[in-house]
């Protein structure tokens, strides 16, 4: 499955493919000069489909695995990292409708800073949208990915449309997605990986059978089946309760509410889980000090300064730090400690591509000689 990480060269290279040039504002923040996603847009009305690359109902359930190269004696070598799915599913109704656009012109501080609090991880990306059960797409769900090219293809292919219909919108059914149609390898490890919803609006509060099969194609029952989730049917629907108990038990779980956080998210998220921010530029910094926090790379007494070094304005600081000082530090190695499991490293020799633990541990020297290090680094 290849080496290749994310750059700010890859990045840069990914986006001029696609035709797109970025300009700096006064902030010194990247700007793009054009609307990223209005060939999507206009194909998607032509068509009345969404890109594969984005569609819910493509290859529906979304996994995470390792990344391997085989070796001369038939085994395989981890060449980057061991997983760590980071899903975020953002609102892009109404005032949120630009985010895709603020999406593409942070990406590389989001891969960068989350990257750089995982260390020794493969940090691997599915970054999605949701609006409203009367939008003609309900949500966008990409699959995860680690490099630029991919990420930035599936990011121009999704289809935000700034529509809502009413007050309520309808994240539950990427919340579905994320908690019974995602597979990952960090869960076999009994760790966790990450998920982002991000919104400033409340929720409806209905699983409706038809909207799933529409958003996730009529096969999605033998999909969830096929998941472990074989009790879920069109007639046997999960209570919200139970839904976001799982996603919960599958991934560290966080809402982050721009400028204000409707009171129905409380019930689903604890004060540990919420964080509240006034703009979405500032995600990338939001979603890496608390992955950090979590992992234990930044300590709770640094994460104001962290965040200001990396230009969160002080209005957002506070607003943030609210809810940061509350995420639970080091989690992750709890869970680590509780499994009894070794995290795989790059250049660990597995037996066979199924098998959960490295039968030896190879020389990270061994690794890197064949590998280009000019290209890891970023401006």
């Amino acid at each position: 499955m290849g080496r290749d990480v994310f750059t700010d060269y890859s990045f840069k290279t990914a986006a001029s493919a696609k035709g797109i040039e970025f300009e700096r504002r006064s902030d010194g923040s990247r700007r793009a000069k054009s609307n990223v996603t209005y060939e999507a847009e206009q194909s998607s009305r032509d068509s009345g489909k969404l890109d594969p690359a984005v569609d819910p109902a493509v290859m529906t359930i979304r996994r995470s695995l390792p990344r391997f190269e085989e070796t001369p004696d038939g085994k395989y070598r981890l060449t980057v990292g061991c997983p760590m799915d980071v899903e975020s599913t953002c609102d892009t109704t109404g005032s949120m409708g630009s985010n895709v656009q603020t999406m593409i012109e942070v990406l590389p501080e989001t891969y960068g800073m989350i990257s750089k609090v995982l260390p020794g991880y493969d940090p691997q990306l599915a970054l999605g949208i949701f609006g409203d059960k009367c939008d003609r797409f309900v949500m966008n769900r990409p699959q995860f990915e680690m490099t630029a090219e991919k990420i930035v293809n599936y990011v121009t292919k999704l289809v935000p449309e700034s529509d809502g219909g009413d007050g309520p919108e309808d994240p539950q059914y990427a919340i579905f997605g994320a908690a019974y149609l995602t597979n990952t390898y960090i869960n076999r490890l009994g760790l966790k990986g990450y998920h982002f919803c991000i919104s400033d609006a409340s929720f409806h509060d209905d699983l409706d059978p038809n909207i799933l099969e529409r958003i996730y194609g009529k096969h999605v029952w033998q999909d969830l089946a096929d998941n472990g989730f074989g009790e879920i049917t069109r007639s046997n629907l999960p209570d919200f309760d139970d839904m976001f108990k799982v996603l919960h038990a599958r991934a560290h779980a966080f809402f982050i509410g721009i400028e204000r956080t409707p009171s129905k998210w409380l019930h689903y998220y604890d004060s540990a889980h919420i964080i509240q921010i006034e703009s979405t530029r500032f995600l990338p910094q939001i979603e890496a000090a608390i992955i950090g926090l979590t992992e234990g790379t930044i300590e709770p007494m640094d994460v104001r300064q962290w965040l200001k070094d990396n230009q969160v304005s002080n209005y957002n600081v506070d607003m943030a730090m609210r809810g940061l000082k509350n995420v639970k530090f080091a989690a992750q190695r709890n869970l680590e400690k509780a499994s009894g499991l070794k995290i795989p490293q790059k250049g660990d020799v597995f037996a066979s591509k199924q098998d959960l633990q490295p039968i030896s541990h190879s020389d990270d020297a061994d690794v890197n000689s064949t590998r280009d290090e000019s290209i890891n680094t970023w401006l």
